[in-house]
């Protein structure tokens, strides 16, 4: 069976079940709300984090760098806040409930169960934590979301509601009539948040953080590990888990390898985990989900509306690592059409990684340049390895391009389709 009959026979029929979900649809439609978030500052977020001392110098002293990283980080450090609310919109909407009620008391609930005392150096200040904002709070708030609206939409159909006469102006009526459901909800957030509060956790986000990271804790340094470790990287971003929950709980593995190879580098010695190093190199080619490959092409094969432009606005941020249009856009979350190749390029990238250590490439690694995230993957080469690097990390995302491109296709058709039918009527 080739690629594109089993796409057409097995997944497109699973994909359009799934897209009936109305939590599912919810949660990519909310998904799919914060992108003008994500765009919209992709390039301020370009700019603060390049590589140019002097750049970096002028921001400092003129302090301009200051209102940049705070344009960036309310924009994009604070996603979850913004996608609580839009989820919960959809989801009560989408059930026949207000949806400014429904997503206003996710939004709210989202933030009860949010920490509002942030410790550092063992002084406690009043004010909210921006780690569970942000990425770490995403698949906390889509549980929230889902749960809050769903509730509030079965107490409205239930009636709890504040029924007032006619007479009372329609605006007033709906701003007040779901009080008794919002007691009623915030009793049951707040007793949420007390139990957590309770325990060694100390909050519902941690709780959840915790619990995703476990099994990465125990992951080691082979091969095996490795391509476990990036196919959940792929598998929880799938699902909306931020990819930074798990590579925060990792970190202490990989600091640790790095500061050995270092060490190694600078005494003249060989790294002892140069082929660790190798396979993890193409973990995120164009960000979670190694997207670049798809990105270069999308614009100028898609044969949708929707797809053509999705893919000339966020081009340039994918080249630099910024691919949350494409996770949220086409979407990638919760699409089956997607889940495949979002594991086959994890498993691949990092075959490809150790069959680039096994060739030699990485022999003229050099541990002590650090680049910045947003380094596009077929420049940051040059630096850290040189033009083998280069030659190799094109190789791997056409590589990825090609695995997604069957995928992509049927996604494209179907959007297509659906255009001419709305068109037709």
């Amino acid at each position: 069976m080739s690629v594109t009959s089993f796409v057409d026979e097995k997944i497109v029929p699973l994909a359009a079940k799934i897209s009936e979900n109305k939590v599912i649809r919810s949660i990519q439609y909310g998904a799919m709300a914060t992108m003008p978030l994500t765009l919209g500052v992709s390039l301020l977020a370009i700019i603060n984090n390049l590589p140019i001392p002097a750049l970096a110098d002028w921001l400092a002293s003129s302090g301009v760098g200051v209102h940049l990283s705070a344009t960036i980080k309310i924009a994009m450090e604070i996603s979850a806040l913004f996608m609580s609310f839009m989820i919960g919109y959809h989801n009560a909407n989408q059930r026949g409930s207000s949806g400014l009620t429904g997503g206003i008391m996710a939004m709210a609930s989202f933030l009860i169960l949010t920490p509002h005392v942030i410790t550092s150096e063992n002084v406690e200040v009043a004010g909210l934590n921006f780690d569970f904002l942000g990425s770490n709070g995403i698949f906390g708030g889509m549980i929230i979301a889902i749960l809050v609206s769903s509730l509030f939409v079965a107490l409205d159909k239930k009636g709890i509601v504040v029924k007032l006469p006619d007479s009372v102006p329609p605006m007033v009526s709906q701003s007040l009539s779901p009080t008794f459901i919002s007691i009623i909800i915030f009793t049951l957030v707040f007793g949420v948040r007390t139990m957590f509060g309770m325990t060694q956790y100390g909050n519902f986000y941690t709780f959840i953080g915790d619990v995703v990271g476990t099994p990465i804790v125990n992951l080691g340094t082979s091969l095996p590990s490795v391509l476990v470790f990036m196919i959940l990287m792929n598998l929880f971003w799938f699902f909306g888990i931020h990819p930074m929950t798990l590579l925060s709980v990792y970190m202490p593995v990989l600091m640790t390898v790095g500061q050995t190879n270092l060490s190694a580098y600078t005494a003249g010695e060989v790294m002892p985990y140069l082929a660790f190093s190798a396979s993890l190199a193409y973990m995120q080619v164009g960000g979670t989900g190694n997207t670049l490959g798809l990105a270069l092409y999308m614009p100028f094969v898609a044969k949708s509306e929707r797809y053509k432009a999705l893919g000339k606005l966020s081009l340039g941020p994918s080249i630099f690592n910024i691919n949350e249009p494409y996770i949220f856009g086409l979407p990638i979350m919760l699409n089956p059409l997607f889940l495949a190749p979002m594991i086959i390029t994890a498993i691949v990238n990092a075959l490809m990684g150790y069959l680039g250590f096994t060739l030699g490439i990485f022999n003229t690694l050099n541990p002590t340049i650090a680049l910045p995230w947003i380094m596009p993957a077929f420049v940051g080469p040059l630096f850290t390895i040189g033009v083998r690097g280069v030659l190799f990390a094109i190789l791997v995302i056409i590589i990825d391009g090609v695995i997604y491109y069957p995928f992509f296709k049927k996604a494209d058709q179907l959007a297509y389709e659906e255009e001419i039918e709305n068109v037709e009527e």
